[in-house]
């Protein structure tokens, strides 16, 4: 499926006019990343896209009739010989797996990069996240939504640091009546936010519409992964 048909599904309809060319300026790990949450999406978090083990791997180098012995010599002589340099901020550098991310500490949902991803494909990525898949996936994933986040936040208005520091809220008073039997004791302890609460039950009525929409359509049939996720 085009990355595009993909974006239509994952990015909040208000925000879809800002990556109708943003694939075009993707590096390979952010579109790889974007056809890895689209296959999220097909299977609604509840599937892992582990690697291939390292003895099937040898196993399909083996089974190569050529090999080029001038590559393979540079190759070893790269990871014999190196340097200080080369091992902080050179090729070694790149080559090396990642350690840690932010979805050990914190879900999709609750992280800043989320924010022009609608509500079905938030909860289908804290799906998958909980299932902690290969480290060299979450990081493709992260990528892609650092990417996605930066196009959004680019085209925001930026706002003053007079509306910042003295943003107006809201009283919601008429929301949040006040028990009588409680009205001689600390009345601000016993409000109720029913404006809330009838949002929050709302988002979730929508959230399983949405997940009922979407077993009727074509999506799933329609979505291939053109290239296979492996480790480079």
């Amino acid at each position: 499926m085009e990355p595009l048909t993909i974006l239509t599904y994952i990015i909040k309809p208000e925000y879809l006019n800002y990556y109708k060319d943003w694939i075009y300026i993707a590096n390979e790990k952010e579109a790889r990343g974007l056809q890895l949450i689209g296959a999220i999406y097909k299977h609604k978090g509840r599937k892992l896209f582990r690697a291939k083990p390292p003895t099937i791997q040898l196993q399909e180098l083996t089974d190569q009739q050529e090999l080029d012995f001038k590559k393979a010599e540079e190759m070893h002589r790269k990871n014999q010989t190196s340097t200080t340099y080369g091992i902080e901020f050179g090729y070694l550098q790149k080559l090396l797996k990642p350690q840690n991310n932010v979805f050990k500490f914190k879900k999709c949902s609750e992280l800043e990069f989320a924010q022009p991803l609608n509500d079905l494909a938030k909860l289908f990525l804290d799906n998958w996240i909980e299932m902690n898949d290969e480290l060299e996936f979450q990081e493709l994933v992260l990528n892609c939504l650092r990417a996605l986040f930066s196009r959004f936040k680019a085209q925001l208005v930026p706002n003053t640091e007079m509306k910042i520091k003295y943003e107006y809220k809201p009283d919601w008073k008429l929301s949040k009546p006040i028990r009588v039997d409680k009205a001689g004791t600390d009345i601000n302890a016993y409000k109720t936010n029913y404006n809330a609460i009838f949002k929050q039950r709302l988002k979730q009525e929508q959230i399983k519409q949405k997940i009922a929409e979407l077993d009727g359509t074509d999506f799933a049939k329609a979505l291939t992964i053109h290239k296979s996720f492996k480790i480079k």
